[in-house]
């Protein structure tokens, strides 16, 4: 359990509450995320893709590239700020394509999940499944998914735990019975990124 988690859980916090206390910090460091953030000029899956695009500009071995990439998302954070922090999450943790992979096709995520839960990130839908972690525990877990990434190791999903009340990341090929859950959390969902980001550039996630 990273600062965050433990100081939620030290003075009792709820998912909205700590969602609140984010806000509340983050604009008064200046940061103006609870403002209203302009639509994104481009289409949502177009933007993702172009995002994911420019955090791996990095690991092509080419810094002339890599300079521009990073001067593409700096400008982008300040028009975009979801924008700003996916593409931050991408750099730390898109590192190598989880395609690229050599394990076993069985291991891989299933695609109709993937499907489910990149419906679910952009509804902001809570969804719910059962997880075996890899000491073999299954658990039941409802959860507020906030963006996929792509590691060597296999797909997995960032998100708010509502069963654990923190952030946990979860490999999507160790999910059963994926299924959408009614709400709505869009309201927290800048906030919960912000937190999101926050414990992983502490490198506690």
């Amino acid at each position: 359990m990273g600062d965050l988690d433990k100081h939620a859980a030290s003075q009792g916090l709820t998912r909205r509450a700590l969602a609140g206390r984010l806000l509340g910090a983050a604009a008064a460091s200046g940061l103006g995320v609870g403002a209203p953030i302009p639509a994104p000029a481009l289409d949502p899956d177009l933007r993702d893709a172009a995002l994911r695009g420019l955090a791996l500009a990095g690991h092509r071995g080419d810094p002339v590239t890599a300079a521009a990439a990073r001067a593409a998302l700096s400008r982008l954070a300040e028009t975009d700020p979801e924008a700003g922090i996916l593409g931050r999450l991408y750099q730390l943790l898109d590192v190598r394509p989880a395609a690229y992979w050599a394990g076993e096709a069985s291991a891989r995520a299933d695609a109709q999940d993937l499907a489910v839960l990149h419906g679910a990130i952009g509804a902001c839908q809570p969804v719910s499944f059962e997880y075996t972690d890899l000491s073999g525990t299954t658990t039941a877990r409802r959860v507020l998914p906030l963006v996929l990434v792509h590691p060597a190791q296999g797909v997995k999903l960032l998100a708010w735990c509502e069963t654990r009340e923190g952030f946990r990341q979860f490999f999507v090929r160790a999910m059963a019975g994926l299924s959408l859950q009614s709400g709505d959390f869009r309201a927290d969902r800048m906030a919960l990124l912000q937190g999101l980001l926050e414990k992983e550039e502490g490198g506690d996630l």
